[in-house]
C-alpha cells in the first residue's frame, strides 16, 4: 500500500466555516495570514482564553510565510493547528504542517475568499484549474474534452478528468 500525504483541496475535511476546539489537544496554534479575518481570530481567541494554551502567529509578509516550517517543526505532539488565510497562502502552510507531522485531524482551515479546484487530465497528465461548479472542461494542454469526476486524487492533486467525445453525448 502506498501512502499519499494529505492535500488541501476545495472539499477537504479540514476546511471549516468556524474554528472549534478539540478538547483532547494540549496546545492550540493559530496561524493567521489574512488581516481581514482579524475579528474572527479575536473572537476565537476570546473563546479559548484561559481554557487552553494557545499561540497566535500573524503572517504579514512573504518572508514570514517562507519561515513557517520552522514554527511548525518545533510544535509538540498534541498541538491543534488553525489556519486562517486566502487559498494561495493556506496551501503552503497546510503542506508545511503535513511535512512537520500534523495529521488532517489536527488541522482546521478557514479559507477567506474563493477556493481553487483542479482537474487532472487522464490523457496527457496535465493539471489545470477549473471553475468550482464545472462538470466538464477542455484540457488546455491537449485540447480534449474532459468530464470532471467526483473523485479527488491526492497523488495527482486534482479531480480526475475523464476524456470523452462530446459528439457522442446524447441530451436527456
Amino acid at each position: 500500500m502506498v501512502y499519499n500525504s494529505p492535500v488541501l483541496f476545495d472539499q477537504s475535511k479540514t476546511i471549516v466555516e468556524k474554528f472549534t476546539v478539540r478538547h483532547e489537544t494540549r496546545k492550540l496554534l493559530i496561524i493567521s495570514a489574512e488581516p481581514n479575518e482579524a475579528g474572527t481570530i479575536q473572537q476565537f481567541t476570546n473563546e479559548i482564553n484561559g481554557q487552553k494554551e494557545f499561540e497566535l502567529i500573524e503572517i504579514n509578509d512573504e518572508l514570514q510565510l517562507k519561515n513557517i516550517s520552522e514554527i511548525l517543526d518545533r510544535q509538540k505532539m498534541g498541538t491543534q493547528l488553525y489556519i486562517s488565510a486566502k487559498w494561495d497562502d493556506a496551501v503552503p502552510i497546510f503542506s508545511a504542517a503535513i511535512e512537520a507531522g500534523f495529521s488532517e485531524d489536527g488541522i482546521q482551515t478557514h479559507i477567506s475568499g474563493e477556493k481553487r479546484r483542479y482537474v487532472y487530465c487522464m490523457k496527457c497528465y496535465h493539471l489545470q484549474e477549473v471553475e468550482p461548479k464545472e462538470t466538464d472542461t477542455i484540457c488546455y494542454h491537449c485540447q480534449i474534452s474532459l468530464e470532471i469526476g467526483p473523485f479527488f486524487s491526492k497523488e495527482r492533486k486534482g479531480y480526475i478528468g475523464y476524456p470523452y467525445n462530446p459528439a457522442f453525448v446524447t441530451s436527456t
